[in-house]
């Protein structure tokens, strides 16, 4: 069975080993570690996933809609590049 510090310590290094994929951090045009690293939850393909959320009202085709959005972070062209991704939208 692994303790609790265990499991904490690998679960930080998967991360630092995953923000290091981007070149920009491995040459020092990003920082060397995520300034974001305390809020990450998720880890994909090139991409990293925050517990920020954003809510907010838009139109479209004339109905508000109350949007919520997702703090990410995309790998482009080597570096991390942040984003909010739509997480849902339900009609006001």
């Amino acid at each position: 069975m692994i303790s609790q510090g265990a499991q904490t310590l690998r679960a930080r290094l998967e991360q630092q080993e995953h923000w290091r994929q981007a070149e920009a951090v491995r040459n020092g045009g990003q920082p060397a570690i995520d300034p974001d690293a305390w809020e990450l939850e998720e880890l994909g393909e090139g991409l990293r996933l925050y517990a920020t959320r954003e809510q907010h009202r838009r139109v479209v085709n004339g109905h508000d809609e109350l949007v919520v959005e997702r703090f990410t972070k995309r790998l482009v062209d080597g570096r991390w590049e942040i984003t909010y991704e739509v997480e849902r939208a339900r009609p006001l």
